[in-house]
């Protein structure tokens, strides 16, 4: 296994947090440091200007949402729960997570097109479930179900399913934004069956602002389309829709292979960036987009040559509003595994890269909101 830590930084002025001295940027009081569940990371003259916010790397919950799950809850609702199979990881809030504990839920994954050719089925519902664990809920291999839009039969499997799991009560579909959960209505709706005198209606949902589809299920049940939750820690959140147009994936990803050692980094574009800081060689499998460009370099190169090369946009994509490593959170991984173990690396909404990991030690640069993460692989190898 590996340590995963943050470098801590002051989120307004972007300086390191450091409590050694005072006069220097970045001072904080030494317990904000020490203090692992400290949600504020900002130097103390920042904060003493009563220029804070909070420093959260999970995406922005809509709290007329978290009533429209309550309700859910309290009446023993089905929950349906879509996930982009390509990039979910980072998608769990865990104030969604707590509030759904012990409902049924039954998750749904799209975009299984999207995986490299060859993905087994029964491997990624499994690498689902795990996910949901590790994100707190109690999923097994058999409450997820992939769908494929074009194949009539996985669609009549899972809406019937979901007709034997509500047990006379309400259904709530459920997920982020670009999940696919339009996708998945409109894909139930091609072999719907109206068996109630109520018509399918876009609403406000009760009590609420939020728009809702109702799709009556029976006359005393309905099928509520929520809306997406939002991916505000994703890389796609940051992008124009030029830039999001030409690395949103559509088609199959194709795998590219690329390597660094000690004292080198990997350049995503003008996206992120992994460096290798101690260990051995380690050989990524990169699962972009392929017009992300992958760039191999220098450690010290990410302020003299990263931030100048995003600058001019000659690192495809660039990101604009990067103009220096402060418009960046940098983390740090430690890898721990005794035996060399293969480890995925994966950055919200772009994509993962997958690895061989021997004690190595990672510094990973991404935008300021953006989550990432580490996991068993995704992708059998």
């Amino acid at each position: 296994m590996e340590q995963i830590s943050k470098v801590r930084k002051c989120y307004f002025c972007g300086a390191t947090l450091q409590s050694e001295d005072p006069n220097k940027e970045g001072y904080v009081n030494p317990e904000v440091l020490e203090n692992p569940t400290q949600n504020f990371a900002f130097c103390q003259k920042c904060f003493e200007a009563e220029r804070f916010r909070a420093l959260s790397n999970e995406p922005f919950i809509d709290y007329e949402f978290i009533d429209v799950l309550k309700e859910a809850k309290r009446d023993d609702c089905l929950l349906v729960y879509i996930v982009n199979l390509f990039s979910f990881e980072t998608s769990f809030s865990k104030e969604v997570i707590d509030l759904i504990q012990g409902m049924k839920i039954m998750v749904v994954g799209t975009k299984f097109d999207l995986l490299p050719k060859g993905t087994v089925k029964e491997d990624i519902q499994e690498y689902v479930a795990h996910r949901f664990r590790v994100a707190g809920l109690k999923i097994q291999a058999s409450d997820v179900y992939i769908i494929s839009y074009d194949d009539e039969d996985s669609v009549r499997e899972i809406l019937t399913r979901i007709f034997e799991l509500k047990n006379a009560k309400n259904v709530y579909v459920i997920g982020s934004e670009a999940s696919g959960k339009t996708a998945v209505i409109n894909s139930f709706l091609k072999i719907y069956s109206n068996l109630s005198n109520g018509n399918i209606v876009t609403c406000n949902y009760k009590n609420t602002h939020l728009k809702v589809m109702q799709i009556p299920m029976t006359n005393k049940s309905s099928m509520y389309e929520t809306p997406g939750i939002s991916i505000t820690n994703s890389i796609l959140f940051g992008l124009d829709a030029k830039t999001l147009r030409s690395i949103y994936l559509t088609e199959q990803v194709e795998p590219r292979e690329i390597s660094i050692t000690k004292g080198h980094s990997v350049f995503i574009g003008g996206l992120a960036i992994i460096e290798l800081l101690e260990g051995d060689k380690l050989e990524l499998t990169c699962y972009f987009h392929k017009n992300v460009q992958l760039n191999r370099s220098h450690v010290s190169d990410v302020e003299s040559k990263f931030i100048k090369l995003n600058k001019k946009g000659e690192l495809v994509p660039s990101l604009s509003k990067i103009k220096s490593t402060k418009d960046m959170e940098v983390f740090e991984i430690a890898m721990t595994n005794k035996t060399p173990t293969f480890r995925d690396l994966g950055f919200s909404g772009l994509g993962w890269v997958n690895m061989k990991a021997t004690n190595q030690k990672l510094r990973v640069y991404v935008p300021k909101g953006v989550s990432i993460y580490t996991s068993r692989p995704k992708i059998k190898r």
